[in-house]
């Protein structure tokens, strides 16, 4: 299983935990955390990730300023990378403007069973090698 890194941008102390450790134990990824869009955007410049995740409700400003932050023509130095939002909110009212800031995939935090789990880390595979 090919090791992908990650970061995971979240708040929420337990889901931070919850997301990467089960993300690294049983699925073999390097995660990194940040709790702040701000954090996200230095982590970027100064590591190479191949997919970022992001809550969709940060503290600062949400994850779809986020991505547009990181994948906007008008954000120099940033990569071109991967972005999956990570929500509890409802998708659809969220989708256009997700796809426009350049979200790539989405992800449900309604529930963190083995089996989501098991989703949400095919998802972030299939994204980074749509990617590359």
């Amino acid at each position: 299983m090919s090791s992908y890194t990650v970061l995971l941008v979240e708040d929420s102390d337990f889901l931070t935990t919850h997301v990467s450790d089960t993300l690294q134990s049983e699925h073999g990824f390097d995660v990194e955390t940040v709790a702040t869009a701000t954090d996200a955007r230095d982590a970027l410049e100064e590591t190479a990730y191949d997919c970022v995740i992001s809550s969709y409700e940060l503290v600062q400003e949400s994850g779809l300023d986020l991505a547009a932050s990181i994948n906007g023509e008008a954000t120099p130095g940033m990569p071109d990378i991967p972005f999956i939002l990570f929500t509890g909110n409802p998708l659809e009212p969220l989708v256009e403007d997700a796809l426009e800031a350049g979200v790539t995939a989405f992800v449900s935090k309604s529930n963190h069973a083995t089996g989501e789990m098991n989703v949400f880390a095919n998802r972030i595979r299939l994204a980074i090698e749509a990617h590359r």
